[in-house]
């Protein structure tokens, strides 16, 4: 009986651990006026925003981002579509690294329950 019940206990330690490594709910895009517009109408849904962009102010695409929990680790891994990204996490401390031409930048941001939170990231780029 009570390698029966330490078992159970295993399961549900385990179901636990999987909830909180979950996947986030994200969306990206906004390469096109119409297609920010429509990120727009939906940050309501979402309390992270990260915004990428040269430090012309030239939005750019195919960012990668990993966004680290203090408490569960790693929670996403993506690509941007563009230069938007809107995620839905649950309220805690994040370590968020974006990746554009090899070339990282961390920021650390909190998220609470209400609001959203919006992170900005800047590349110097070469005028062309």
């Amino acid at each position: 009986m009570g390698k029966r019940v330490a078992m159970v206990l295993c399961g549900l330690m385990l179901v636990g651990f999987l909830e909180a490594r979950a996947d986030v709910p994200y969306i990206s895009g906004g390469v096109g006026a119409d297609d920010r517009e429509e990120l727009a109408a939906k940050e309501s849904e979402y309390n992270l925003k990260v915004i990428v962009a040269a430090t012309s102010g030239a939005y750019l695409a195919d960012v990668q981002i990993v966004i680290d929990s203090a408490r569960n680790g790693r929670v996403l891994d993506a690509t941007m579509e563009g230069p938007i990204l809107l995620a839905k996490l649950n309220p805690g401390t994040y370590t968020i690294k974006a990746i554009s031409d090899a070339q990282p930048q961390t920021k650390t941001v909190t998220v609470g329950g209400a609001g959203l939170q919006t992170v900005d990231f800047r590349w110097p780029r070469a005028a062309k």
